[in-house]
């Protein structure tokens, strides 16, 4: 059976020699990557499956302990660069969460789910935390979207089958708030008065500008 070509150096615990970053494996350098040029090939590929019927399992699971007082990071960082070509499609990262024909979930279902915790501690004091943050990062002065078909901080895409679409259409909220009591003073509180909306935030639906209303007080 004849195999895809990959050139490029590969490192493993203990090497001497090299200048790879990888502490325990890697494949490749800034300066001299692993590559291939056989298209529809993914560099490193798992496939699991579990018969268990309870349990949490996991395909892969990686846990990362900053110990270092100062010290920084992620548990996961993944990076893509479109090489100074016109690339057709390009994503930082791409997370599904997929049924089979008669698949389902019996509770929650979500295809990302970020989950910041906050430490059983009332004097807790952090920096600035979120449970999710979208970003757009502008590499120099010269950085402008105006390019740009469209542009947003977040893309809500309801895709797919033209009939499940149209169903999705007519079901699906834009937000689901879980948690949270109206109320005076919570995040979520009633007004009256519509004379208050002050200010609009511009968004873009079906490639109509709509906006939505706010108020400063």
């Amino acid at each position: 059976m004849a195999k895809s070509h990959i050139s490029g150096p590969l490192y493993i615990t203990g090497q001497s020699g090299s200048d790879h970053n990888g502490l325990l494996m890697g494949g490749g350098t800034a300066a001299s990557p692993a590559t291939t040029a056989t298209a529809n090939k993914n560099f490193v590929e798992f496939r699991f499956q579990t018969t268990a019927t309870s349990g949490d399992n996991r395909g892969i699971y990686n846990r990362y302990y900053i110990a270092g007082a100062g010290a920084g990071g992620e548990s996961l960082r993944s990076f893509t660069t479109i090489s100074d070509v016109a690339a057709s499609t390009a994503h930082g990262a791409h997370i599904s969460l997929n049924f089979a024909d008669t698949g389902s979930v019996t509770g929650l279902g979500v295809a990302n789910r970020a989950t910041l915790h906050i430490p059983d501690d009332a004097s807790w004091a952090p920096g600035t935390v979120a449970a999710m943050q979208a970003e757009i990062y502008s590499d120099g002065e010269n950085s402008d979207t105006d390019g740009a078909t469209e542009v947003s901080f977040i893309r809500v895409v309801n895709d797919g089958h033209v009939n499940g679409i149209a169903d999705v259409d007519d079901d699906a909220d834009l937000l689901a708030l879980s948690g949270f009591t109206i109320g005076a003073g919570n995040m979520v509180q009633t007004e009256t008065d519509e004379t208050k909306f002050s200010h609009k935030i511009r968004c873009n639906v079906g490639g109509t500008t709509l906006y939505l209303m706010a108020c400063a007080t």
